[in-house]
């Protein structure tokens, strides 16, 4: 079977074994019947998340670079939620993957038009959206900066653009806590995220929605002496793979720093870093 096909395809952590977000967040695998496959409640949402973006910048690419003309949010003018950002193209604008992924849905999809969604390691999807042309397959798998699409109006659309998500367990988040769309860069590295950023309501009055870009940018620096170490109180609920996603580690390094350690017991304190 040739890669990226099938329902071998999986993605792993950074040592080759196990993976981390695959699995645990997607149990119905790669279904490409819709882009949101389950009814979720925000309470199955993570309280805190903070998860790698990318190890370098062969991991990232901007999938158009050009003006936002509609932002995430709620559209006062069709009274509905929108769910991503609209970004200015002519048709047959190349549209490249942000980061590297499995293509989890590629064909025509309703009011999406020509649509391409791809599922990324750390459990984020991106959807590219009202292309005119896909040059991708379900189950393949792209590197960031291949080109998925040309750029189109199909589906619901009123002129060229491209409509660009992006979602953790099928449910959407402001794009632009990952995206710069002034420098045309990738805000940070790791990302943080917590159940509050979630969902689109209609707002009151005409106070304008705050913007948690800045709360979700996770800064790095440079550790000159011995990394601190880290510990976790086990909790109800908590397994290797969640502890491994929250402390953006392996399940493996968690083992091994905690040799003793045969089986997780709630209120066991555990080094995790």
């Amino acid at each position: 079977m040739a890669r990226g096909q099938g329902d071998s395809v999986r993605f792993y952590s950074d040592n080759g074994h196990e993976p981390l977000m695959w699995r645990l967040f997607y149990p119905d695998g790669m279904d490409g019947s819709r882009v949101r496959l389950r009814d979720l409640k925000f309470d199955s949402l993570p309280d805190e998340l903070n998860l790698k973006l990318v190890k370098d910048s062969t991991e990232f690419c901007f999938p158009m670079k050009n003006i936002i003309t509609s932002p995430y949010g709620w559209r006062e003018r069709w009274n509905r939620p929108h769910r991503g950002v609209d970004i200015l193209l002519r048709t047959g604008d190349p549209v490249r993957a942000c980061f590297p992924g499995v293509v989890r849905i590629a064909r025509l999809m309703s009011g999406y038009g020509y649509c391409v969604v791809i599922r990324h390691q750390n459990g984020l999807e991106t959807l590219y959206g009202h292309m005119s042309k896909i040059l991708v397959k379900p189950r393949q798998i792209v590197k960031a900066g291949d080109i998925i699409g040309l750029g189109g109006s199909t589906g619901r659309s009123t002129g060229p653009h491209l409509h660009f998500e992006v979602r953790f367990q099928y449910e959407p988040f402001d794009p632009e806590w990952l995206l710069d769309f002034k420098g045309y860069k990738l805000r940070t590295r790791r990302l943080h995220l917590d159940k509050t950023y979630f969902g689109i309501f209609r707002p009151k009055g005409k106070k304008a929605p705050e913007f948690k870009a800045d709360k979700s940018i996770i800064k790095e620096t440079v550790v000159r002496d011995r990394p601190k170490e880290v510990y976790h109180t086990v909790k109800n609920g908590d397994s290797y793979e969640r502890l491994a996603i929250s402390y953006s580690t392996t399940v493996q390094s968690i083992k091994k720093l905690n040799p003793d350690v045969k089986k997780l017991k709630v209120g066991m304190r555990i080094r995790v870093r």
